[in-house]
């Protein structure tokens, strides 16, 4: 056969499919005999000061073996853009050389070959990039399933544990190094990694601080512990500073309940959230108490929007009660959600709405219902008593909400004087801001204002006098000891001495026990609510209470 025969049909069998390191040896069957061609062998390199300069080479094979040691015959080199240099190592059979014009002959096939190697090595590049995480250069989300869908093919996957972690206070680093730096640290954080991980396991990278993994079981102790303090450095002023970067990690343990690939990403980052929100411990595995708990949370925020709008939330009202006369001279608005036949109370859905931004929602529609309440009493020519309403320090950042308060109360036609509203105190200095500008504008309307829970906080004192509330609520947990003391007394007594110095009424919860209303009214505080006087009850239950008004 003819070069020029040998060479159509090289062309013609190249140009057939986009695979060439699995096609070209069939394409220069015909050439090798021609140009006695033992062996082409590719030899891939980052171009000197591209960002993967560096990293190793890549050795395919075009046609033959990959001889070891040995010298090649010819050395053909071409760049492929600006990153990428590859070099053709040809080896020929016994000490055969070739002639000027045959060198320049397979230089020719050697330019078409390049120019499909070139092609076939953009698309992997292309396809390497749509899996890869740009800063770091780790997997992304799509690699990282791409490599599970592997394993659970294969039957592999329980070999694994899979990992959800996220870098503890990254944000501090990034201020102090600032962005352009703060992304080298993670660059030199993604080295680090890459040497733990093994070939037959992954490490990705998600963006941010989030991260994911899939390592062999009984290298799981030694991953926990490499993650805990993984050294780094900084460049701060031209000097390098060494640190270390620890990181709150979640771990699922593969095991047969797995039924798709995105449970290992979800299962482990569930346990992820957990350690970090809840247990507040560097690592923790998946159990199924977590699991039934991650799994309520998901229901609530689902149902939350339709429970509400099918009127789900029932609000109950429990009595605040003058311990001197007996008299109900208020009650405090509480929500109750029926769901599905279960009655969830607030300390179960509440921090879920806070943490989702949603909870303001609920908020307002207590306060409405509340309204209606009192505009129920006037039309049955009762004579209504003050409620209160509580409201989340996450309502704050609502700007209009102070004068959409305003608009329910005026809307139920009651008077300002028949709503207080309640809040928390905070220790935020930025909540505190928001908190004393809403607080005012509801004292230019008329609206009363509470601070609930008073003495959690660090800032106690300060909210005494800072904050312009009508009234403060004593936390129960001040009265809770099974023996009230006379240290009780004598902090009671200062609280409520302060208080009234600075014209703010006080109130006592949870009042439980007749010792508890007793120590109270000795030290100045007669208006209580609590289990000693009555529970959170339904309107009609509370109607009945204030028909009679006193409790004897």
């Amino acid at each position: 056969m003819t070069f020029e025969k040998s060479f159509e049909n090289f062309v013609q069998i190249l140009s057939e499919e986009n695979v060439t390191p699995e096609i070209s040896p069939g394409a220069l069957s015909d050439i090798a005999k021609d140009f006695s061609l033992r062996s082409i062998v590719a030899i891939v390199s980052s171009a000197p000061g591209s960002d993967n300069a560096g990293e190793p080479d890549t050795v395919i094979s075009l046609f033959g073996p990959v001889p070891e040691k040995e010298v090649p015959a010819y050395l053909f080199k071409h760049p492929i853009g600006d990153k990428k240099n590859i070099s053709y190592n040809i080896y020929l059979y016994g000490d055969k050389s070739w002639s000027e014009e045959e060198y320049k002959s397979f230089a020719v096939v050697i330019d078409i070959l390049s120019f499909h190697m070139e092609r076939f090595l953009l698309s992997k590049i292309v396809e390497k990039s749509a899996l890869t995480q740009y800063l770091t250069g780790l997997p992304n989300s799509g690699g990282f399933i791409q490599f599970a869908v592997s394993k659970m093919e294969s039957g592999a996957i329980y070999e694994y544990d899979s990992f959800a972690f996220n870098l503890k206070s990254y944000g501090l680093i990034s201020r102090r190094y600032g962005l352009a730096e703060g992304d080298q640290i993670m660059k030199r954080y993604a080295a680090k990694l890459r040497e733990f991980c093994q070939k037959d396991e992954i490490i990705s990278h998600f963006g941010g601080d989030n991260f994911a993994a899939l390592i062999k079981k009984e290298r799981t102790k030694d991953f926990l512990n490499f993650l805990l303090c993984v050294p780094v450095y900084g460049i701060k002023n031209e000097k390098r500073e060494d640190f270390n970067i620890a990181a709150v990690i979640g771990v699922y343990a593969v095991d047969e309940s797995l039924k798709e690939p995105g449970q290992l990403i979800s299962r482990s980052t569930m346990a992820c959230s957990y350690a970090k929100n809840v247990a507040n411990k560097p690592y923790v595995f998946v159990n199924k108490a977590m699991s039934t708990r991650i799994y309520r949370q998901k229901q609530i925020e689902d149902r939350y929007e339709e429970a509400l709008s099918n009127d789900e939330f029932r609000i109950y009202l429990q009595p605040k009660v003058d311990t001197i006369t007996g008299e109900i001279i208020g009650a405090e608005a509480l929500s109750r959600w029926f769901c599905n036949g279960v009655v969830l109370y607030p300390t179960e859905f509440v921090p879920i709405l806070e943490q989702e931004g949603m909870v303001a929602s609920l908020d307002l529609y207590v306060l409405k219902k509340a309204c209606s309440f009192i505009k129920d009493w006037m039309d049955k020519g009762m004579i209504p008593v003050p409620v209160s309403v509580n409201f989340s320090r996450r309502d704050l950042s609502y700007k209009h909400l102070a004068k959409e308060i305003g608009n329910i109360i005026d809307e139920a036609g009651i008077e300002h004087k028949f709503i207080e509203i309640e809040v928390t105190e905070t220790s935020s200095e930025d909540e505190r801001t928001l908190m004393t500008a809403f607080l005012n504008k509801l004292r230019e309307m008329d609206i009363a204002t509470s601070i609930d829970d008073f003495g959690t906080g660090y800032s106690s004192l300060s909210t005494l006098r800072d904050f312009p509330v009508k009234t403060i609520k004593i936390d129960r947990s001040f009265i809770t000891s099974e023996t009230l003391t006379k240290n009780d007394e004598i902090v009671l007594r200062n609280i409520i001495s302060m208080a009234k110095e600075l014209d703010i009424d006080v109130i006592a919860e949870g009042v439980e026990r007749e010792d508890q209303s007793e120590l109270l009214m000795h030290v100045g505080c007669h208006v209580v609510q609590g289990f000693l006087y009555d529970n959170p009850m339904p309107k009609d239950d509370f109607d009945k209470r204030l028909e009679k008004k006193f409790y004897s």
